[in-house]
């Protein structure tokens, strides 16, 4: 097993990101805004969670595009 080849071919794992962890935690704020209570602060909820999922998902998105497009063709 100590003698075999890995520079060619095998998979690509994208580079360590806080962008998904920044993602989750606004759905975990959407989420949290759509428990049905008569309170105002929970639009305020949701909204917040909705900017943060649009601002970090599509800086995610661009990232992993980027990396995408610098592999080597196959």
């Amino acid at each position: 097993m100590a003698d075999q080849d890995h520079t060619g071919g095998g998979f690509h794992l994208p580079s360590p990101s806080a962008l998904p962890f920044a993602t989750s935690v606004g759905v975990a704020l959407v989420l949290g805004g759509l428990v049905p209570d008569a309170r105002i602060w929970r639009f305020a909820l949701v909204s917040i969670g909705a900017m943060v999922i649009v601002i970090f998902g599509a800086q995610w998105v661009r990232d992993a595009m980027a990396e995408y497009r610098e592999l080597p063709p196959e």
